[in-house]
């Protein structure tokens, strides 16, 4: 054998080797990657977009393989039989859902049985200042919502509804805010009158937060005024002289629906 052969053949048994070692390297990255990922679960994910209230059946969604770390069983669906659903009522979309969202439990929900001239409606409710763990199904509440000032106008918070009943609390999910952050929201229902649905469905799209008030279960009593505004906090700075106050004439707080 030659210089030059055995050069040859030197080089083949070093990238014999190079190729030994490229792949062990290979295969000890995907095992420790997969000790890390630990077990998989079986998730579902939507395949269209769903309009809310809409009806989701098996044809609408997948199941695909998920790292178990990052999908929570509890909060994940896998089959869409985990939902209670009442014999003659049909799984729906608790709010507008997109494809390729992995389905979570207080996304689905049963149709709603209403009677002639009801609207049942879900907000997404701030999971820290509107819910708090407190509020369930069958709870009373008043929904606040506080307005900034546009137009010259005055900030104020207002009481959209009173008294009205909860119909179904969803899962704590995650949403992203307008800043970039994200906040632990809450879908929650309530059975309302055309119009009363309508006030709400204004205050969540344009107030700057909504919040639930919890009602007492002895009754909500004199709910008092449905607004209170920036003008209403300088009538009540204002009165904290008892000379000043002497002077305007006792309470300048204004009624709803008066003058600015």
């Amino acid at each position: 054998m030659n210089p030059r052969q055995r050069r040859g053949v030197l080089l083949m048994v070093v990238a014999a080797l190079g190729a030994v070692a490229v792949f062990f390297s290979v295969f000890a990255y995907l095992d420790s990657r997969e000790s890390q990922l630990g077990d998989f679960e079986t998730v579902l994910r939507l395949t269209e977009d769903v309009d809310a209230y809409q009806p989701l059946g098996p044809d609408s969604v997948e199941t695909v393989q998920v790292p178990a770390m990052y999908f929570d069983p509890e909060v994940f669906l896998s089959d869409l039989s985990e939902i209670e659903t009442p014999a003659d009522q049909e799984l729906v979309a608790a709010s507008h859902l997109e494809a390729g969202v992995y389905l979570q439990r207080g996304m689905v929900q049963p149709q709603p049985t209403l009677t002639t001239g009801e609207r049942e409606i879900a907000i997404m409710v701030d999971a820290e200042t509107g819910v708090a763990g407190k509020v369930q199904r069958g709870s009373f509440v008043d929904i606040y919502a506080t307005f900034q000032p546009r137009d010259h106008g005055e900030a104020c918070a207002v009481r959209i509804l009173t008294e009205v009943e909860v119909l179904d609390i969803g899962e704590l999910r995650t949403q992203e805010t307008e800043a970039g952050g994200v906040a632990g929201v809450v879908p929650v229902t309530f059975r309302l009158d055309p119009q009363a649905a309508l006030r709400l469905a204004y205050a969540e799209d344009f107030s700057t937060k909504m919040r639930l008030a919890l009602v007492s279960a002895a009754g909500g009593g004199s709910p008092g005024e449905s607004e209170f505004c920036s003008q209403d906090m300088d009538d009540l700075v204002g009165q904290g002289s008892p000379d000043e106050g002497n002077e305007t004439g006792g309470d300048t707080r204004r009624t709803p629906g008066g003058d600015r």
